[in-house]
């Protein structure tokens, strides 16, 4: 579902022409992942990147826009999805969090799945949309690791410049002729 990330203990090949093929996959899908992803947050990074552009905001106003939309989308992917996941399977809110947690760290033990309780009706894209939770989960985490430095840079110069009395009613300094913190080499 999601290239081989996660890993749920509920299904696995049985056979061993089967286990050969995951291993195969696994070794395919995993790293074509990880750059699918990586390519969707640097999207999802230059679509902010843009709209930061066209609003003439002074650089306080910028760090709070940019502070306040990271935090109301990680509320969205993890706050959200594990409520509801939380009522349609019956689990404890918990429970729900504690999946959450588990699908986007990309353990996934299978001890919770959702979409499997034979007692249950479920609608028929229920499970597409846990995958589509998935991914863009995933995505927006990968949107958070590489931006969170940035944001973090930001706030620390824009506290040096409160702090030194160094604001002033002019035009804001281009955030681009700020230093940047150097780029890990996982995403570069």
């Amino acid at each position: 579902m999601t290239g081989g990330e996660v890993g749920y203990g509920n299904l696995a090949p049985s056979t061993g022409l089967g286990q050969v093929f995951c291993v195969f996959y696994a070794l395919v899908g995993i790293p074509l992942n990880v750059v699918f992803l990586n390519h969707l947050g640097t999207g999802l990074r230059t679509h902010l990147a843009t709209l930061e552009r066209r609003e003439e905001q002074p650089q306080c106003s910028q760090v709070l826009g940019l502070g306040l939309g990271l935090t109301l989308g990680t509320l969205a992917i993890l706050i959200i999805p594990p409520v509801a996941f939380s009522h349609v399977e019956g689990w404890s809110l918990s429970e729900g969090f504690y999946f959450a947690f588990i699908t986007l760290s990309t353990i996934g033990f299978g001890d919770y799945v959702v979409g499997t309780d034979p007692s249950k009706h479920y609608i028929p894209v229920y499970r597409s949309l846990a995958g589509l939770w998935i991914l863009l989960g995933l995505a927006w985490l990968e949107l958070l690791l590489s931006l969170g430095p940035l944001l973090l840079h930001r706030c620390s110069r824009l506290w040096l410049l409160v702090r030194g009395g160094g604001l002033t009613d002019g035009p804001a300094p281009d955030p681009e002729e700020l230093p940047r913190p150097q780029k890990s080499p996982i995403s570069a």
